[in-house]
């Protein structure tokens, strides 16, 4: 309102601020063009006829030109644009990505230690530099170098003048204090380059849980952070295809896709079609390749083709897709599960979900595929991480409550997994890895019963699984009753031939059968098995630990071998 296109024009501007205001405030009866002309032009309404009189329209034209001017001349771009779509009287509010990417630039600034114990100074310094490698690894647009922060700090510490000299809009301050006698408050405030406060977080522990305190404010306040710093990014990217599809091969791209989402054999058999239909007629479509080899990767969960041939068709549909268009976000993602679960390549792995994530920020699948790694590999707090973001971008999505029940028992949160599996329910979630995900958490827990019967429930609605089988058979060993157990695992070895062995090691390991345990995760070394990681993180492993074959197998899987026991 104070521009130069604005403030030499009263009426231009009392429509403008008029507009804005009651589009903000959802009133669409306001933004007709009869109220415009009574409530801004003052307008008799016993005599106004918008057909002769075109003082509405015309202003608003005019109106439309002093913006594209205001914005022209802007020295820097503003967060927002108010833009008058051509057909309407009702603005919209567009985002400038220029502007985004500017104000998301941050610095974690050192903790102050106001506990008066120099002991301390080591446990915040490890904050600051844990809080800034999340940060970063999480996608956050300029996160400075700590080596930058505290050079800048030796100079200054005042919010605005090192907010200016880091050129960042955001600066992270915290603070370590006395709580009473023995306890410490760890708070962690948001200050925006004006040095107000944007938000604060508080924790507080008694002395002797300092590690304890600090695990939990960096969960608290990477999330608060994420929702601050993200919250204006959240527009929808598209990933895009290149040369550009023809609307028929785009909705059945989009088809093929959706149909992932069932997470049953025929649905996906049908989008494996769908993809290979698109891919016959237009090979040059990196989208296409990219369905294709995400559809594939889908068939592969369900045990009943071979591996490795699939593997191989997989790599040939993300090849192509990637040496189309290198950044694909699909075809990145597809290729980092293979390498970090097939491969066990975890840096290769992970410079492909970060690929994927910085073309498409907002994918979903990425997100939940790179926790689970991260959860594989033991790096717990990252998986945190990327489970939160994914509920940010999109919250509403079975799949991300699906993910972090799985990756929960995995790192044998089991209340928390429970939580996430009722979620699940709640959803709409009715497939085969929510039935098998509830019995296997409650197995891995201890809760025979409830284990049995989610199990018996599992193999009554969908008796030609392979994994209800195997979930009936890992239930009678934890049950005691070898017998049963065999005999299901040799139904397994008849009827479904590429079963992964690592799953097969898990009810020998409830058996407490050495030999069969070892055997069976050999093989899987073998055959490169996807689910070993997986697999391997079940208490029911545990009293292997120390055994000499047990750590030979594993010293041969550098994930496996580098997480935590």
């Amino acid at each position: 309102m104070d521009s130069e296109a604005l403030r030499r024009a009263p009426s231009h501007a009392r429509l403008l601020r008029y507009l804005v205001e009651h589009r903000v405030a959802g009133d669409e009866t306001a933004l007709r063009e009869t109220s415009i002309a009574l409530e801004v032009f003052r307008r008799d309404p016993s005599t106004y006829d918008p057909r002769t009189d075109p003082i509405v329209r015309v202003t608003i034209g005019r109106l439309r030109e002093r913006l594209e001017s205001h914005y022209a001349h802007f020295d820097a771009p503003p967060k927002l644009r108010i833009v008058l779509p051509k057909g309407s009287y009702a603005p919209d509010f567009v985002p400038q990505r220029g502007a985004l990417a500017a104000s998301a630039g941050v610095a974690v600034l050192e903790a102050r230690n106001l506990a008066g114990d120099e002991t301390l100074a080591g446990v915040l310094v490890d904050f600051t530099e844990r809080l800034t490698d999340r940060l970063a690894r999480a996608g956050m647009h300029r996160v400075i170098a700590r080596a930058s922060v505290a050079q800048a700090q030796r100079t200054s510490d005042d919010p605005r003048a090192l907010s200016i000299k880091l050129g960042v809009s955001w600066l992270v301050d915290s603070t370590l204090a006395r709580e009473r006698q023995d306890g410490l408050r760890l708070s962690v405030r948001l200050l925006g380059g004006d040095a107000d406060v944007r938000w604060v977080e508080t924790a507080v522990a008694p002395a002797a849980e300092v590690g304890s305190l600090v695990e939990r404010m960096l969960d608290l306040s990477m999330l608060r952070l994420l929702e601050t710093l993200l919250g204006g990014a959240r527009e929808r990217v598209t990933a895009g295809a290149l040369p550009a599809l023809p609307p028929n091969a785009r909705t059945a791209i989009e088809r093929s896709r959706l149909l992932l989402l069932q997470r049953t054999i025929p649905a996906t058999d049908d989008a494996i079609a769908l993809a290979e239909s698109v891919t016959a007629e237009h090979p040059r479509s990196a989208d296409a390749w990219a369905t294709l080899a995400a559809a594939r990767l889908s068939r592969m969960t369900f045990f009943d083709q071979d591996p490795a041939r699939t593997g191989s068709a997989i790599d040939d549909a993300a090849g192509r897709a990637l040496a189309i268009d290198p950044e694909h976000p699909v075809a990145s993602r597809t290729q980092a599960i293979l390498t970090g679960k097939r491969d066990q390549d975890f840096d290769r792995a992970r410079s492909s979900f970060e690929r994927a994530l910085a073309s498409l920020p907002n994918y979903t699948s990425a997100r939940i595929n790179y926790a689970e790694l991260l959860t594989l590999a033991g790096r717990h707090e990252e998986s945190q991480v990327q489970l939160g973001l994914a509920h940010f971008h999109d919250p509403m999505s079975a799949s991300v409550h699906l993910a972090y029940a799985v990756c929960a028992t995995l790192e044998r949160r089991f209340h928390d997994a429970d939580v996430a599996w009722s979620l699940c329910r709640a959803a709409g979630e009715s497939s085969a890895w929510l039935l098998g995900g509830e019995a296997f958490t409650a197995l891995a827990a201890g809760r025979l019963d409830q284990a049995t019967a989610g199990a018996l429930e599992f193999a009554r609605q969908m008796p030609d699984d392979p994994t209800a089988l195997y979930c009936l058979a890992a239930v009678s060993a934890a049950q005691g009753d070898a017998a049963r157990s065999r005999e299901m695992d040799h139904q397994i070895e008849l009827r479904y031939p590429w079963f992964p062995a690592s799953h097969r090691a898990l009810p020998a390991a409830l058996l407490r059968d050495r030999e069969a345990t070892l055997g069976w995760l050999g093989v899987a070394l073998e055959r490169r098995d996807m689910t070993l990681l997986t697999a391997t993180m079940h208490p029911a492993f545990d009293w292997l630990n120390g055994d000499p074959a047990y750590e030979s197998l594993r010293s041969r899987v550098p994930i496996w071998a580098a997480r935590r026991r």
